[in-house]
């Protein structure tokens, strides 16, 4: 049976975009030193190089192995200075790293260079955007030469353009400026699976943008904007193709004959085809209220929190205990320090002073929780299934289905962790099968 997921508004007071918006974003490509991450998707990389190396900016440094493989390149040319040493990461844990002092040449790597893609084969575009590890830019860092591998034609491409969390602006500053990139990666990604149609899915709040995405798109009629509400979670990848397919899925897009790729990552894609370009730099937001002046900036990857902060005219005045999250605050991790590297797939950074609010544990039973639920679930009734370690009624309960958007302990008036606690059941479940 086809259920429709559902979404919830969320007021621009409370999506504080506009904190980052207000300037034009900035660029901070000369780090001393970047840390290019050992640890992609919690899976460990076999490194290629030693401490005394030198390094050319695009040159592959490690390798992610296992069945979504993919190679790590040096976001700088520089020296090799230590491996394994520990940062911290998007995921909240420290990991180690690849430690390179810039020797600020830029000294690119000699296959970084223009090739002749307008003949290229959907092969040639799978494999380009392979060994220039190209990933998921809108938070999953999931390789997308894998989505593009499929058996049989699509029928579209989608591009998620939505950024629904709070506070992140990344793809709305990058589309900005490279709309035309945008629009070329996505038709390399058409070729790639054969698809003869695409859609821009993006909300309909953005009145400027889409008129301009239009306007580019007035020789392009195989390619259209899509208008989500301005509600959360429409970016969730299910959301979009529910909403432009009127199809549900289990669980791939491509069961329905989609492939989803976020804005950001079209953008890589065309430079990746066009340049034989290494993901290596990205935008992100530094924004909250502890940021004196929050904003966009495209960044090395591997470049550290703090450097980017001080780059950017530090935290804000008056500023005593802060906490981090990396990503948004609905999906994000708690992250204890700003010595946290900037990884291929971190979206964003928010600053938060650090307030103590009296909790109250006990549920009100006001039912918000199950009214806010994008699949139709109730966490708080899976919530005290899992306390109960009551597994059959965690199954019942369908926990397996939760997205894990953050809403539910968003909505939550009494500040009990509900998101975390359906996330665990819904690892119990997947345990179990």
């Amino acid at each position: 049976m086809f259920i429709k997921s559902k979404g919830t508004h969320i007021s621009e007071h409370r999506g504080h975009k506009e904190m980052s918006l207000k300037n034009p974003y900035v660029e901070f490509l000369n780090p001393s030193y970047v840390y290019i991450p050992l640890v992609e998707q919690n899976t460990p990389c076999d490194v290629n190089v030693k401490v005394g190396d030198l390094v050319k900016l695009g040159q592959i440094i490690a390798n992610k192995t296992g069945t979504f493989c993919l190679p790590i390149h040096a976001s700088v040319s520089g020296e090799v200075i230590s491996i394994n040493e520990k940062m911290w990461h998007a995921s909240g844990k420290m990991v180690a790293t690849v430690k390179i002092k810039n020797d600020f040449t830029e000294s690119k790597c000699e296959a970084i260079k223009p090739q002749a893609f307008q003949d290229f084969t959907q092969e040639q575009i799978v494999e380009a955007v392979f060994n220039n590890g190209v990933v998921g830019l809108g938070g999953s860092g999931f390789p997308t030469y894998f989505k593009l591998k499929v058996k049989q034609a699509m029928a579209m491409v989608i591009i998620n353009a939505a950024e629904c969390e709070p506070y992140i602006t990344t793809d709305y500053a990058l589309i900005k400026d490279h709309l035309d990139q945008l629009i070329r990666g996505m038709k390399y990604l058409m070729k790639a699976v054969s698809a003869p149609k695409g859609f821009i899915a993006i909300k309909e709040n953005k009145k400027t943008l889409i008129q301009k995405i239009k306007l580019a798109l007035t020789e392009e009629p195989e390619i259209a904007v899509f208008e989500l509400k301005d509600e959360y979670p429409a970016g969730w990848e299910k959301y979009i193709v529910q909403r432009i397919t009127g199809k549900n899925y289990h669980s791939l897009p491509s069961e329905v004959g989609v492939v989803v790729n976020n804005a950001s990552t079209a953008v890589a894609v065309c430079q990746a085809v066009e340049e034989n370009h290494p993901l290596i730099e990205k935008m992100v937001t530094i924004t909250g209220e502890g940021i004196k002046e929050p904003t966009n900036v495209f960044v090395k990857i591997g470049t550290k929190v703090s450097d980017i902060i001080e780059q950017i005219g530090g935290y804000a005045d008056n500023l005593k205990e802060v906490y981090f999250i990396a990503g948004g605050p609905m999906t994000g991790k708690s992250i204890y320090s700003d010595q946290m590297v900037v990884n291929r797939s971190l979206s964003s950074v928010v600053v938060m002073p650090k307030m103590i609010r009296e909790d109250n544990p006990e549920c009100m039973g006001c039912g918000k929780c199950s009214e806010v639920c994008p699949v139709w679930l109730s966490p708080i009734q899976i919530k005290q299934a899992l306390d109960a370690k009551n597994v059959d009624s965690i199954k019942e309960l369908k926990a397996d289905l939760c997205m894990q958007c953050g809403l539910c302990s968003y909505i939550c008036p009494s500040r009990i962790e509900l998101t975390e606690a359906v996330a665990k059941a819904k690892a119990e479940v997947l345990k179990k099968r």
